[in-house]
């Protein structure tokens, strides 16, 4: 396995590499960049906007200017500085990365725990008046857009209600707690994460009811093992292995709606950073994240790649 395992870290760098080739030849064709806004301002001349060319680099080809870039990042690792604030952009994702990683983590947390609860106690009450409601509700969540759950969390819990804050992680002005930074933390976890529970729980489900209809079960419980027994040593085991797919799936999706949910809460991450950065054109803070984003997706497919082998014994990995 420690083979298969670092035979796929070193697949990570070519996709990386290919992921980035990919969006800087997009950002590219876009139209701006830093001497955009310049160029519209009748007070700056020709030889000022060259000049300014000139010292972002952005004069050359666009393939020398990539593999400046990646020779900057592989043997230096220096994304540049930002074009806005001229901040050196590992500083600035080094600052917001553990805020995204802790608001994925809670989401995909809650997502995980009560998506898988709820998918088997549907499939173990099966067409019951749970079972119905629990998949009406998944449905609901489903439905709902990410952006108009945050907008009615926010009118209910903070501004009807005023159970928890609505923006940022901390509350200004007072001291730090870690049960304020929670409560800061339930209402983005939650949104985030209601997409994702909602849609496990329905696959979760489905594969539960099929494994406990399979003969392997019936002869589990004809040779007396309790219920317990078979559903949890047997029927959920063998049940979340397609679902585990689903999930690894859904990892950059999670990513992704982050972007959504910290712009909406406020919450100081890199899917804020990287709104901001594409409001304001900075394309060399939008190339640091997507590089890191894309390495950290690929390295979670990797992990939930290595959960098969716990999962179902009969996955081995060629040495």
């Amino acid at each position: 396995m420690l083979r298969y395992f670092g035979r796929r870290l070193l697949e990570i760098i070519p996709l990386a590499i290919v992921v980035s080739l990919v969006c800087f030849a997009l950002m590219q064709a876009t139209p701006g960049g830093p001497a955009a806004m310049l160029s519209q301002n009748p007070m700056v001349k020709p030889e000022d906007i060259a000049r300014i060319r000139a010292n972002f680099g952005i004069d050359q080809p666009v393939m020398v200017q990539y593999f400046m870039w990646l020779k900057r990042v592989v043997l230096h690792g220096d994304f540049g500085s930002s074009y806005v604030t001229g901040e050196p952009v590992l500083h600035m994702i080094g600052r917001r990365l553990p805020a995204t990683l802790e608001l994925m983590g809670s989401a995909f947390l809650l997502a995980f725990l009560l998506g898988m609860t709820g998918g088997i106690i549907s499939a173990l009450k099966r067409f019951t008046k749970i079972d119905s409601f629990l998949s009406i509700m998944a449905v609901v969540a489903i439905s709902i857009p990410v952006f108009w759950l945050g907008l009615m969390a926010m009118m209910l819990f903070t501004v009807k209600w005023r159970l928890l804050p609505s923006a940022g992680m901390f509350s200004l002005g007072v001291p730090f707690s870690t049960t304020d930074h929670l409560m800061h933390l339930i209402l983005p976890s939650l949104v985030l994460s209601l997409l994702f529970m909602a849609s496990w729980s329905r696959y979760m489900r489905a594969s539960l009811s099929e494994v406990l209809a399979m003969d392997y079960i019936c002869v589990a419980k004809a040779k007396g093992a309790s219920r317990t027994s078979v559903v949890f040593k047997h029927a959920i085991r063998n049940a979340s292995i397609p679902v585990l797919t689903i999930i690894a799936l859904n990892l950059p999706a999670l990513f992704t709606g982050s972007i959504i949910v910290e712009t909406l809460f406020s919450w100081p991450g890199m899917g804020r950073l990287f709104y901001e950065g594409l409001l304001r054109q900075d394309y060399t803070r939008l190339m640091g994240i997507i590089f890191i984003a894309s390495i950290l997706i690929a390295f979670l497919n990797l992990l939930a790649d290595l959960a098969y082998g716990v999962l179902d014994p009969r996955v081995r990995y060629a040495r």
